[in-house]
């Protein structure tokens, strides 16, 4: 394989463990997606999304989740969630015979993405599966991770991302495309301009396979339960697409014609020759007209690989 083989650093986002014998049971209690069955066996497994809550529904922090095992689960988040989640799943773990720690000495986080990218993964490491949201294992512990249609996210040991690293050459920083292709996938996360603003609802996590409306309790589930069995939420999370110059950063305000605010960015990712494309929490009402992200970009609603509302 070339040199130019397309992969990349993922420098914003890092893993999270929890592990111990009450592993499992601490996190089936605090976040809103099903874990009790994410374990298959230290070689493969699926992973799933999720977010944990305050008691009032409102999101603190998003991840993407799997477990090596039982007793030892992995929680991959962006890196300026890192204090967010320590804070707000420290103070419950601590009645728990569980740990959460941070792994970014561990693992290294790496992207691969391209029509070469799943015959570089066998030809160099191993095969990944075919089907998004299963991930495989190495024996040196690594994770691949199948995201998506030529899309792998891989956590590399220290040996693994050095093996590539010859074979590949050095890989380049490339989160923005990375947050794009997460984008176009309509896979929002949690940052913290807009933590604790947002049910789960309002990021479409349902649609996702984010939020379990059978397992039981956890921290919010009553209020996320009720919006889902009584509520009707008034505006979902949409893709925008945007022309214009400038930054464009998570909480921006959306306006829509007559300058009435209609929404809020929740991320954004550059797409070339001044565009933009967002995910953000948009009024149902404004889905029709043509709208401006802050000052300097123009937008309109994209569509997404799901259908919303």
């Amino acid at each position: 394989m070339s040199s130019n083989a397309p992969w990349f650093k993922l420098n914003d986002w890092t893993l999270m463990a929890v592990t111990g014998p009450q592993a499992q049971a601490f996190l089936q209690g605090q976040v809103t997606c099903d874990v009790s069955d994410l374990f298959a066996t230290a070689e493969h497994g699926e992973t799933r999304l999720g977010a944990h809550c305050t008691p009032k529904g409102r999101m603190q922090f998003s991840f993407r989740a799997l477990a090596r095992s039982e007793e030892h689960f992995l929680l991959r988040v962006p890196v300026s969630m890192v204090a967010a989640v320590k804070e707000s799943l420290g103070k419950y773990i601590l009645f728990s015979k569980a740990e959460l720690t941070e792994e970014s000495e561990r693992y290294h986080l790496r992207g691969l993405y391209g029509e070469q990218a799943r015959a570089a993964l066998i030809d160099h490491l191993a095969e990944p599966s075919e089907v998004p949201g299963q991930w495989r294992g190495t024996e040196d512990g690594s994770v691949l991770l199948t995201l998506g249609e030529h899309q792998y996210e891989c956590w590399l040991s220290a040996e693994a991302a050095e093996t590539l690293e010859r074979a590949l050459g050095e890989p380049e920083p490339r989160d923005e495309l990375w947050r794009l292709l997460e984008i176009r996938a309509g896979r929002g996360e949690v940052l913290p301009p807009t933590r604790e603003q947002f049910t789960p609802q309002a990021l479409n996590f349902p649609l996702l396979g984010a939020v379990s409306f059978r397992k039981g309790c956890y921290t919010g589930q009553e209020i996320v339960a009720r919006l889902h069995y009584k509520g009707k939420l008034k505006a979902h999370m949409r893709r925008l697409e945007a022309t214009g110059a400038g930054q464009c950063s998570p909480g921006t305000p959306i306006h829509r014609e007559g300058g009435k605010k209609a929404g809020e960015v929740i991320m954004a990712a550059d797409a070339g020759k001044d565009a933009l494309e967002c995910l953000a929490v948009l009024d149902d009402s404004a889905l029709e007209q043509v709208l401006s992200i802050g000052e300097s970009f123009s937008a309109r609603v994209a569509t997404l690989p799901y259908t919303v509302g």
